[in-house]
């Protein structure tokens, strides 16, 4: 066998897996199924619900522990006491959505749109928010304890009581922000 017919053998097999491969990308967009019993039973842990639209419902103590949540719309739904412990929520519209006293613990909120939510009374612990935007939101008395926070947006929120020991936040956006102690604090605007 030559070289050349190695590299013309190498590169059919190459193209071939390729073909392949491009058929066996997962896809992580919602599954109907879990969108129905989430609905309908408001208990779904580790469903996958990423880019659903589920806006404006009610789903105060829902159970989403683990699941699986990037880019859905959940803007001015009601999430009070939910659990959303570990859940994935990569860039989800959570604007103007009543997250009071829900559990987050190691949620990932990076890039999510939490504008205007009320956060009041929520336990982010561990949770990361890295580039989010909580512009207007109500975080008071939040626990942030050990939060990765990076890049994210806190203009005009109000975090007054709010737990922040050992998060890591000197890159956020702190501009007419109410802090843990009541004062206003105007950093990298």
């Amino acid at each position: 066998m030559n070289v050349k017919s190695l590299a013309t053998g190498l590169g059919a097999v190459t193209i071939a897996l390729l073909g392949i491969l491009s058929f066996a990308t997962p896809s992580w967009a919602y599954i109907q199924d879990d969108v129905d019993m989430l609905l309908e039973l408001r208990d779904c842990p580790v469903c996958i619900l990423s880019e659903a639209d589920l806006s404006g419902e009610d789903f105060t103590q829902v159970n989403l522990k683990i699941a699986e949540l990037s880019d859905a719309n959940l803007s001015n739904s009601n999430l009070q006491e939910a659990n959303l412990m570990l859940a994935e929520l990569k860039g989800a519209n959570l604007s103007e959505a009543n997250l009071t006293d829900a559990s987050m613990n190691g949620a990932r909120l990076q890039e999510a749109n939490l504008s205007g939510a009320n956060l009041s009374g929520a336990i982010l612990t561990q949770a990361n928010i890295d580039g989010a935007n909580l512009q207007g939101a109500n975080l008071e008395n939040a626990e942030l304890t050990a939060a990765i926070i990076g890049q994210a947006d806190w203009r005009g929120a109000n975090l007054r009581g709010a737990n922040l020991r050992g998060a890591t936040w000197s890159e956020a956006i702190i501009c007419d922000t109410v802090l843990p102690d009541g004062t206003v604090g105007d950093r990298n605007c």
